[in-house]
């Protein structure tokens, strides 16, 4: 074991991660802007629902949002109405606290096959991955769809080792695990449907057994799915004459299964590659859980991760439609197997006669971990170009960050290439190297989300916009070209997305409306004022990038000069 006994050293350590990764969660809520696209989406269609008290239409301004069952949008709902529906980190709660439900139940989960001290840590290692520590900032459903799951297949594995039928077993994990599955579905449909079903199929094949589906009490899961999803679904339904489900299997389902949606279509192993940043910095040690499977694939609890892990990334990977996130309902899984590796390095690599083999096993290691240095070189670089003014505060801090990055890397690297494995007991505990990796990555995220990211101005144009436009009387505001749901959430859905000609319309019919013109519709918008004789002045022009397009912007900001002269 990697701890023999817990003393109050490795108490106090572990508090202190502990607290870290609680500052590094915290960090940024309030203080990051609502990123484009899809977390101002949801976050306005929450607000909206908050405003107008109907909690079974989703609605984007007038456009019926289909993309996501409910579930998330109540939740988001609530958070706002208790804490208030002005501010972004309203909505971020939900996500927020299923990241600390994560971690509870990927605790229990790892304690089934490891020490307390090991699961402690293997959910340490998990909990500072970059893609856990993000999709915690983010108001969507993929941090409250992942506690979901955890709890879920938590659930799962306790029916599977049952030794005894019990009162537990025989109804009470049954019930549960059809709860949270069914609460799963409520916020992001099919994904939690996969997961179970794919695990427990593959689980059985592994068994050679289906005894499992009866385990599970199957027509227990249909009263409870039939009470907790059905009557959403029926109403919904009804309010929008069958548009929702239309819209939501065609226009979102299918065309991520015909091709790249909204341009993030990707080659098969995409996943794979964006390992080396979604479980950053834990990325360098994956080879270690190939080996660890091999060496433990008699073991139920092995043979479950994998079940979990290995149907659902096939799926994704043959999924045309590619995002860094879609792999993380398996990543607490993938987590287990590779720190569970890490424990048995030694004896699993010196088992091993091939030298190719080795080397193949060390060269990937090093692979997957530069995508630390990848990471670390990109928020250097962002930091010191893509700033606006000339504010330069950010310089230290992202190349503390880049450090940190390289470090990581080296201590990784060194501990992998190690004859006598990564985990050698060091006389003092606070030396030990998995420690000083999770402190160093819980520190590049403390610095990112603290420090760099909330002052970014330079990709957050929709607040510069909002800062601008406050400080000039005006009724109503137009925008043409530039159309992010950041915009619409920031002005609290007091904008109307439009184009150039309509813009222009809409600024002669009000003398106090303003107009945000994108500089490629420009041309297009002044040759509309020149044939309405409306005199427009080019109050400030804001510079930025569209992270959703991946291009710089400039906005103009237009008010009629009737307007402006009685200003």
């Amino acid at each position: 074991m990697f701890f023999q006994n817990i003393n109050k050293l490795k108490i106090l350590v572990f508090g202190i991660l502990s607290l870290l990764i609680f500052t590094a969660l915290f960090s940024g809520q309030k203080t990051i802007p609502p990123i484009d696209r899809d977390e101002a989406r949801f976050a306005q269609a929450s607000r909206q629902m908050v405003l107008s008290d109907d909690f079974i239409n989703i609605k984007f301004q007038d456009e019926i949002r289909a993309k996501k069952p409910v579930g998330i949008y109540w939740l988001q709902s609530f958070a706002a109405k208790t804490f208030g529906v002005e501010e972004i980190s309203s909505y971020r709660i939900p996500s927020f606290v299923s990241a600390f439900i994560t971690i509870i139940f990927l605790t229990l989960i790892t304690r089934l096959i490891f020490s307390f001290e090991q699961s402690l840590l293997i959910t340490l290692f998990f909990a500072s991955s970059f893609i856990f520590i993000g999709e915690a900032h983010l108001a969507k459903t993929d941090s409250t769809l992942l506690s979901l799951i955890c709890i879920q297949q938590f659930l799962l594995l306790k029916i599977i080792l049952a030794k005894t039928k019990s009162f537990k077993t025989e109804y009470l994990y049954p019930f549960f695990l059809w709860l949270s599955f069914a609460f799963g579905v409520l916020v992001k449909g099919p994904v939690s449907l996969a997961i179970l079903f794919s695990t427990i199929v593959s689980f059985c094949l592994f068994q050679k057994s289906f005894s499992l589906f009866k385990s599970i009490k199957p027509i227990l899961g249909i009263l409870i799915c039939s009470v907790v999803i059905i009557p959403w679904f029926l109403a919904i339904q009804d309010a929008t004459n069958g548009l929702f489900f239309q819209k939501a299997f065609f226009e979102d389902f299918f065309s991520k299964l015909q091709g790249g949606q909204e341009g993030h279509g990707a080659w098969p192993g995409t996943h794979l590659l964006l390992l080396s940043i979604a479980l950053w910095p834990i990325a360098s040690f994956l080879p270690s859980s190939i080996l660890f499977c091999i060496e433990n694939k008699s073991n139920l609890v092995v043979r479950f991760l994998i079940s979990w892990i290995v149907p659902f990334w096939i799926m994704i990977e043959l999924t045309p439609t590619k995002l860094i996130h879609y792999s993380l309902p398996v990543l607490p899984a993938l987590t287990i197997l590779t720190i569970g590796g890490l424990f048995q390095f030694k004896h699993n690599i010196n088992k091993i006669k091939s030298s190719f083999l080795k080397n193949l096993i060390y060269f990937s290691s090093i692979f997957w971990g530069l995508g630390g240095i990848l990471l670390g070189v990109t928020i250097l670089y962002i930091s010191n170009n893509f700033q606006s003014g000339t504010n330069h505060s950010l310089f230290f801090p992202s190349i503390f960050v880049f450090i940190i990055s390289i470090i990581i890397f080296v201590i990784s690297t060194i501990s992998i290439l190690n004859t006598r494995g990564m985990f050698v007991r060091y006389q003092n505990f606070i030396l030990n190297i998995p420690i000083i990796i999770i402190t160093l990555g819980i520190f590049f995220h403390i610095i990112n989300f603290k420090l760099i990211f909330p002052n970014l101005d330079y990709f957050y144009p929709s607040k510069i916009i909002a800062n601008k436009i406050e400080k000039i009387k005006h009724d109503s505001v137009a925008s043409a070209g530039y159309h992010e749901p950041s915009l619409v959430f920031i002005l609290n859905g007091n904008v109307l997305l439009s184009t150039p000609n309509e813009v222009a319309i809409f600024m002669a019919e009000g003398a106090n409306n303003i107009g945000l013109i994108e500089d490629s519709s420009l041309n297009e918008f002044l040759e509309f004022t020149k044939d309405l004789n409306l005199e427009v002045i080019n109050k400030e022009t804001v510079k930025g990038f569209n992270i959703a397009k991946g291009k710089h912007i400039k906005i103009h900001i237009f008010t009629n000069q009737t307007f402006d002269q009685s200003n």
